[in-house]
């Protein structure tokens, strides 16, 4: 047989017509592979390793926000957050109050904007055509709650810590009755329970993920006194990293009042001079003559921002810090807080003078040092009571700690009382950048008991666990303990809004 060439061409076509198709169809085998095991990682990756989660609620306020709006006060400029729901809030370094309201202060009909507002920047009401301005609008617009990032993995290889964020299964159910579909939310659930309205044992069960701060672990006794945790009878106190973060800001000389209806600080003598930004003081020329102070005019309570008006005890855990400038002949920088009758008080001597740093309490001597501020030169100071210890840092550096604790569970008391008092002996000096905090403080709540009238005593596997925004937190005092087979992983970073973005502590 003799073949052409035209048979010889076309035969030789053929095979490499097959080769492209085998060639085409591995190249999209490939891809489907890679798609398959990718999603198989991601998977993976979310069950036993990360995973994002949304915030829902502010029950951990400040520290991590639920749907909130942006407050900026229009009386002295503070920022802050609040809850979706107020309808105003209290500013707390003025005092000032503000309309949060979705709706129109004149007509009461609710506020239109054009959406999105962060970009139009423009609101009105439909029914009397009032234009809101963009200052006032922003305040009234709801934001977003913080995304977060857990680990899942972290808790395989370490025991959970005190103070951990974590995200567990809610121990309490929402339950549907399969026979009469009646609802039943937040229900503790275990085998033979039936519905209270027509009996039956069938129930679809739904389960919440939750987020708080874990402050009680297995085999511990745990009771909340004061606002503060004790374990086992003694008191537990933060790691630094932990309170820093929990420290909730009451004032700041660096936002100017426009209106207020009390002076922020009140003097003892005609030698202070109060500027807009900050305080001044020269006594250099009385020799011989005491301490001249000037004192905080209002109560520090613990009102968080956030719940608006939902908190007014007053605060004796505070912190005070202020950048101070001695000038050369001055003698020494004094400081007080007072708690409860406690009286401390810290007295600094400049370079210029002889004598050691004192940390007093009640007039008598606790702890000395041999430490000086030198005279022309700007120092940061801060000095706290929290938890039954006292503390002065002088550039970020811990001079004076000072534990008073007894020993003993203090008597419950309705509430404390305080005062922070600072100026100088024998001094020219200015205080600037003058912030006073408050610390967290766990309240008891009408719903729920556990922990905070008696001590509790925790299981073998059981964990107790806190809302950082105390006042409005559904937690261990409602529900009592949760679970070690309940717990997702730690919370260990904001990732959302940008904004926000922070390591978890």
């Amino acid at each position: 047989m003799r073949w052409s060439v035209a048979d010889i061409k076309e035969k030789q076509a053929i095979p490499g017509v097959n080769e492209k198709k085998k060639k085409h169809k591995g190249k999209l085998r490939e891809n489907i592979e890679s798609i398959a095991i990718a999603v198989a990682l991601a998977f993976a990756i979310r069950y036993f390793v990360v995973e994002a989660f949304k915030i829902p609620t502010g029950s951990m306020a400040p520290t991590l926000l639920g749907e909130h709006k942006d407050v900026k006060c229009p009386n002295c400029g503070w920022f802050f957050y609040a809850d979706r729901q107020s309808e105003g809030a209290t500013c707390p370094n003025c005092q000032g109050e503000i309309s949060l309201s979705a709706y129109c202060d004149v007509c009461n009909s609710r506020i239109k904007y054009n959406w999105p507002a962060w970009l139009w920047r423009k609101g009105h009401c439909p029914r009397c055509k009032t234009a809101i301005a963009w200052s006032n609008l922003s305040n009234r617009i709801i934001h977003g709650g913080n995304r977060i990032v857990v680990n899942k993995f972290w808790y395989k290889f370490k025991n959970p810590q005190r103070w951990d964020v974590m995200v567990f299964v809610y121990p309490l159910y929402d339950l549907k009755c399969k026979n009469c579909s009646s609802q039943l939310p937040d229900t503790e659930w275990s085998e033979g329970f039936r519905c209270p309205r027509c009996g039956s044992a069938r129930f679809s069960k739904k389960k919440k993920n939750y987020i708080k701060r874990l402050v009680g672990l297995p085999g511990e006794k745990l009771q909340i006194v004061n606002g503060d945790i004790y374990i086992n009878d003694k008191i537990q106190r933060k790691p630094d990293s932990v309170q820093n973060m929990l420290w909730l800001p009451a004032y700041d000389s660096n936002y100017l009042v426009k209106e207020e209806d009390a002076p922020a600080w009140i003097t003892d003598s005609d030698a202070w001079k109060i500027n807009n930004e900050s305080l001044a003081l020269d006594t250099l020329s009385q020799e011989g003559s005491g301490a001249s102070l000037v004192t905080f005019g209002r109560s520090v309570s613990d009102q968080n921002d956030y719940n608006n008006r939902s908190g007014r005890n007053e605060m004796g855990d505070i912190k005070i810090s202020f950048d101070v400038t001695l000038v050369k002949g001055s003698q020494s920088l004094e400081l007080v807080l007072e708690k409860n009758g406690d009286v401390f008080t810290a007295r600094i001597p400049a370079t210029d003078t002889g004598g050691k740093g004192l940390l007093m309490k009640s007039g008598n001597i606790a702890l000395e040092k041999d430490v000086h501020l030198q005279t022309g030169q700007r120092h940061k100071i801060e000095f706290s009571n929290v938890d039954r210890v006292v503390s002065l840092s002088i550039d970020s550096n811990k001079v004076f700690v000072f534990d008073y604790d007894d020993g003993e569970i203090p008597d419950p008391r309705p509430f404390d009382t305080a005062k922070i008092r600072f100026g100088g002996i024998q001094a020219n000096a200015t205080f600037e950048n003058i912030k006073i905090f408050h610390d967290i403080y766990y309240t008891n709540l009408s719903a729920g008991t556990w922990g905070t009238t008696k001590p509790v005593q925790l299981g073998e596997k059981d964990y107790f666990m806190l809302g950082d925004n105390s006042r409005n937190s559904n937690d261990s005092r409602v529900w009592k303990f949760v679970p070690e087979e309940n717990i997702v992983g730690k919370a260990f970073f904001v990732f959302w809004p940008p904004n926000t973005i922070k390591f978890i502590k």
